[in-house]
């Protein structure tokens, strides 16, 4: 079982890109180390999850429109152009 109830954020930073924010905060929602996750790239892209999010894009006006959400391993994943949302899957 996941070690939070509700919805948790995680702030995106400059220096990593947003696949890595991904998998340390389901690593640390679920309570284990990042390498005992199932590999990103089975659930997303990860190459093209930070392409859609990187923050040093030129057209970083839009990038506040633009959010993605699924599902990684036992979370509900929604990344927006500063952040991480994750919140535990009901049923898992």
């Amino acid at each position: 079982m996941s070690s939070i109830d509700s919805p948790v954020q995680y702030t995106c930073r400059e220096d990593d890109p947003v696949s890595q924010t991904v998998i340390t905060a389901v690593a640390e929602a679920s309570n284990c180390d990042p390498c005992e996750l199932d590999p990103l790239y089975e659930y997303i892209d990860p190459d093209a999850l930070n392409t859609l999010f990187h923050l040093h894009s030129s057209d970083e006006a839009n990038q506040d429109e633009v959010s993605l959400e699924f599902t990684y391993t036992t979370y509900r994943v929604t990344v927006t152009a500063n952040s991480v949302h994750i919140s535990h899957v009901e049923g898992t």
